[in-house]
């Protein structure tokens, strides 16, 4: 029973389209040129790195005071306890 309702389901994949035939949708230039020249990756990322540099202060004010906050939970917390 369920290999007839796997070869029921396989049926209409088999009778299907295949696959598009993509060489005629390229133009004539496309098909002629070669492919892209491959360059390091490691200048790249240099470049990268230097184009948006993160800024350690902002970052560090932020979790400073983040950490204030989780502060201030705490000792709000421990006073509900006593």
């Amino acid at each position: 029973m369920r290999a007839a309702a796997l070869l029921l389901c396989l049926i209409p994949a088999a009778c299907g389209p295949g696959m598009p035939d993509l060489d005629h949708r390229l133009t004539a230039q496309s098909q002629a040129s070669g492919f892209p020249e491959l360059v390091p990756i490691g200048p790249l990322l240099a470049q990268a790195d230097a184009d948006a540099p993160r800024v350690a202060a902002t970052e560090g004010l932020s979790l400073e005071a983040r950490a204030a906050d989780l502060r201030r939970r705490a000792n709000w917390l421990r006073s509900l306890q006593l």
